[in-house]
């Protein structure tokens, strides 16, 4: 009978002991991949600069012409875009103070497929995640959060999921991780974004991320394009953005005249902080 109750208390023990062994490879397992997985995100990331630059830097009276396309930060509008999917394309200078505040701005070429914007509109079951469309892109989805940005095949490249957890609310690349990504604005345009990169004129001078359209070279100036006349400027978005509500949204107010002639003014708001 004793022979008997130590028998099985010594197979308990092994089979804990195994339990608790495979858990161990398991979890090990599984953070190796983990790591494997940011290792192949981060090694794909192009890093422009970092978390303190150009950080709390507001123009509203004039669009803004950025050094990358689409934009990874920057000067941008004191309103920032309301986090969620858009059909339509947003300002550029709104979707900059997203990231600003920790979003990750999900970019697709308009002709991706239905199914693929499908699956990226799901994205924004999260917060801070803000979709919308943007032509002239080399590959058919970007990813950005400030300073940083992922070229991707299309919205099933493992790598988005990997850049969202890595990068989305990282205080690293989150200027003001405080900040919220709705009570902002959800202004759709019809003005088609920026398509070339701006280029400074002394190559060796730091990065500024973005440029007043008035303080650019009429060269430079030329990469802005002209509202279409038959659209008007901005239209309220079709699609509620996702983000726990939180008050009534910001409304741009008109325009400032000081703008260039052919450039489009940006909405503005003061956003509720």
């Amino acid at each position: 009978m004793v022979y008997e109750k130590q028998r099985r208390q010594w197979l308990i023990t092994r089979i804990a002991i195994g339990l608790i062994g495979l858990a161990v490879l398991g979890g090990l397992a599984f953070a190796g991949f983990r790591e494997f997985e940011n290792w192949q995100v981060t090694r794909d990331v192009d890093n422009y600069f970092g978390a303190d630059d150009f950080v709390g830097q507001h123009i509203d009276t004039e669009p803004l012409l950025y050094e990358q396309i689409p934009p990874i930060g920057g000067v941008h509008n004191p309103a920032w875009q309301n986090c969620g999917f858009y059909p339509k394309f947003i300002n550029n200078e709104n979707g900059v103070h997203s990231m600003e505040h920790g979003a990750v701005w999900i970019t697709y070429d308009p002709a991706l497929p239905s199914d693929q914007i499908d699956i990226l509109e799901g994205k924004t079951d999260q917060q801070f995640v803000l979709v919308s469309p943007y032509p002239g892109m080399d590959v058919p989805v970007v990813a950005s959060v400030w300073g940083k940005q992922i070229k991707l095949d299309g919205a099933t490249d493992d790598r988005l999921d990997s850049f969202i957890r890595e990068y989305r609310k990282n205080p690293d690349n989150s200027p003001e991780p405080q900040g919220i990504c709705w009570r902002g604005i959800s202004a759709t345009t019809d003005t088609v974004p920026q398509q070339q990169a701006y280029v400074r004129p002394d190559p060796n001078s730091p990065p500024i991320g973005g440029i007043p359209v008035s303080q650019a070279t009429a060269t430079a100036q030329a990469l802005l394009p002209a509202t279409p006349s038959a659209s008007p400027a901005a239209t309220p978005a079709t699609v509620a953005p996702a983000g726990p509500p939180a008050g009534p949204l910001a409304s741009p107010p008109a325009a400032s005249p000081v703008a260039p002639a052919g450039a489009t003014p940006i909405p503005a708001a003061t956003p509720v902080r």
